[in-house]
């Protein structure tokens, strides 16, 4: 059996800093036969690649505008690359231009940190995740701060104190947002009502300035959602499009009594199923994706940036 995930963050202010970190903790797993990945800016790919010299060939390198994007094909992008070779460990390398990010893409990015010491405990995986000290905001330093057990500095890993439980955070991150009092509604509680929901995406997502691919992945997502809420949510169906920080929201709400599971659409379902794959399907086409629950049911919130 192998031994346990581990998920660990390193501080760091200039390139030779990161640099050595960086090259050391990948160098360290080549030399005991694991894998490496690497998923980051531009930049940082170059530095790890002088830096590791010709080991950089044993290592595969995937831009971080290739791998976050959107934010949750990490997730794929790690999957895949551990699925190539099952039985090796991976050493994984994971940093993206966070400060690029808008607001919802931030908050989204905290529930992913959280979520991967949940959803990869279990997996094979080394993975590092790297946050520039110099440059950052602290609310931002903040997410590395409560998503990591442990701590690499010099070469060591160091226990955390500001590790949260992570399944109490993805829970604080639940919480039911509500739509704005001028958004426009549109009641789909019917299976027929969804072409008029792709259709409203369609014209609203144009209006908001979307492109052609934005707006298509936009309303397959929304049909996936809304589809999820009448098959397994009460009615009535309710879809919201609205505005919000630098995002055109679509906003899926039913009267569902139950909460969901955070963990729900996080991972493909392990098995071929007939459903389960809408939050998925969802997170890889949005540019964040937001489910809360209170009384007056289930709020699923699809964010696409606007230009």
């Amino acid at each position: 059996m192998s031994a346990p995930a581990t998920h660990a963050t390193m501080f760091y202010d200039g390139p030779r800093q990161y640099a050595a970190e960086a090259g050391s903790f990948l160098r360290s797993g080549l030399e005991q036969g694991h894998r490496g990945l690497v998923m980051a800016p531009p930049d940082r790919v170059e530095l790890l690649r002088c830096e590791l010299g010709r080991d950089a060939e044993e290592v595969t390198f995937v831009d971080d505008s290739v791998a976050y994007a959107p934010q949750w094909n990490a997730y794929r992008v790690l999957l895949d690359f551990a699925a190539e070779a099952p039985d090796v460990r991976s050493r994984v390398i994971a940093e993206q231009s966070l400060a690029c990010r808008v607001p919802a893409e931030q908050v989204d990015y905290r529930r992913l940190e959280a979520a991967v010491n949940v959803v990869f405990a279990d997996s094979p995986v080394d993975l590092l995740c790297p946050y520039d000290a110099g440059a950052l905001p602290a609310h931002l330093l903040d997410i590395a701060h409560e998503t990591h057990d442990t701590v690499r500095a010099g070469g060591v890993a160091v226990s955390n104190g500001s590790f949260g439980d992570p399944l109490a955070l993805l829970d604080d991150l639940s919480a039911a947002v509500h739509p704005p009092s001028g958004a426009t509604t549109l009641d789909c509680t019917s299976p027929a009502d969804l072409a008029l929901a792709r259709r409203l995406v369609r014209s609203g997502g144009e209006e908001a300035g979307l492109g052609p691919d934005a707006v298509h992945d936009m309303a397959l997502a929304v049909s996936e959602v809304l589809a999820n809420a009448m098959l397994h949510g009460r009615p009535p169906s309710l879809l919201h499009v609205y505005d919000e920080d630098g995002t055109w929201v679509c906003h899926v709400q039913d009267s569902g009594s139950e909460p969901v599971d955070p963990l729900t659409g996080l991972l493909p379902p392990a098995q071929p199923s007939d459903h389960g794959y809408g939050l998925w399907i969802a997170r890889q086409l949005c540019a964040a994706v937001d489910v809360g629950h209170d009384p007056t049911g289930t709020h699923v919130r699809l964010h696409a940036r606007t230009p």
